[in-house]
């Protein structure tokens, strides 16, 4: 199981596999996504849970099989392809980007700023290329948005711990 290094969110979400399905499967960590790509794709390495913009180029060349992806539904980037979860009961792995500001920020201006990129966000172009880019849209308030990572933290802690991932 290729991942783009030690503690990564390839190796934590294969170790959530692992967990869940009893699986064994050796982490052959790499010094980024790029060698462990290059590798899986020469067939040094059998699997890796890569998330989709590193690998959406490779799957749309036919270079990449997908098995299945890792968010909790289907992504609608690959509609055909299912999510282990349907295979696997209770996993989901998500790799998400956001947007913060520092805690002292004044809500009239969090909440402004929420606005304006939830208006972006419901542009159709914008929509295309993230999606595009492998990407999807999660909307919610910062309330949501705090609880996310507040439950994503306490889930992959327990996997970290559970796997005794150490930093390199």
């Amino acid at each position: 199981m290729a991942s783009g290094g030690n503690g990564s969110s390839g190796h934590v979400s294969g170790e959530l596999f692992k967990m869940l399905t009893g699986i064994e499967m050796v982490h052959v960590p790499y010094r980024g996504v790029g060698i462990a790509l290059t590798d899986l794709l020469g067939g040094q390495v059998q699997v890796m849970l890569d998330p989709i913009p590193s690998s959406i180029e490779h799957i749309r060349a036919g270079k990449l099989r997908p098995l299945a992806v890792t968010t909790s539904a289907r992504w609608e980037g690959l509609p055909d392809i299912p999510p282990v979860g349907d295979f696997v009961s209770g996993y989901e792995a998500s790799s998400l980007f956001g947007l913060g500001a520092p805690k002292q920020t004044p809500a009239p201006i969090i909440d402004s700023l929420n606005r304006e990129i939830s208006a972006a966000l419901d542009d159709p172009k914008l929509k295309t290329r993230l999606i595009d880019l492998g990407g999807t849209l999660l909307r919610g308030s910062p309330a949501d948005f705090g609880k996310l990572i507040a439950d994503d933290t306490e889930k992959w802690g327990k996997v970290i711990r559970a796997a005794n991932i150490k930093p390199d």
